[in-house]
């Protein structure tokens, strides 16, 4: 009974992810979903018949809804180029180095689409990273890999990509607390 509430959580907030990364992933027929997490992403894209390669670090603390690649969280596993599209999904604020992943990211796939958790006032800030810790289920918050939408931005800019788009959404943690997400689509620079 208590798995198949925690799975219709999942699936609900997993079904809300791919309908907003979709328009930019539907042309896309080899994609890495890097800290897949669950995996129930990558199991959606798979029913849409995309080919997907779910990867993460071996210290994932929940249950996993499908087979993943465990990676050491500095070098995944792939040639140059592997992928059309890496998957950020609410990753780069989990890691304790973000440029690492994201380097990673772009020299596996061609683009990238990230969903990141932001923040827009110092309290936002605050208040997303305990109802981030609480979602999550995870007490060790990488508190410095938290960023505003300018300093993602940038973030991005400095490794040679170009945001294509952009999307805002504040969602909910828990019904309650307000925390924003936002979508980048990422194309390197020509």
């Amino acid at each position: 009974m208590r798995t198949k509430f925690i799975r219709a959580i999942i699936r609900k907030r997993s079904a809300l992810v791919v309908a907003r990364i979709w328009s930019y992933i539907k042309s896309s027929k080899k994609i890495i979903d890097i800290g897949s997490g669950t995996g129930d992403v990558a199991c959606l894209l798979i029913e849409r018949g995309k080919r997907v390669t779910p990867v993460d670090v071996a210290d994932f603390h929940g249950p996993r809804m499908i087979k993943t690649i465990i990676y050491d969280g500095v070098t995944l596993p792939f040639a140059n180029q592997s992928f059309e599209t890496a998957l950020l999904l609410m990753v780069l604020h989990h890691t304790p180095n973000p440029k690492t992943v994201f380097a990673e990211a772009a020299r596996v796939a061609k683009e990238i689409v990230v969903i990141e958790t932001s923040y827009t006032t110092s309290i936002n800030r605050l208040l997303t990273i305990i109802s981030d810790v609480l979602g999550n289920l995870r007490l060790d918050a990488q508190w410095s890999s938290y960023k505003t939408d300018r300093a993602w931005k940038m973030f991005f800019a400095n490794r040679g990509f170009v945001i294509t788009t952009t999307r805002q959404y504040w969602d909910r943690n828990f019904g309650v607390i307000p925390f924003l997400h936002i979508l980048y689509y990422l194309q390197k620079k020509k």
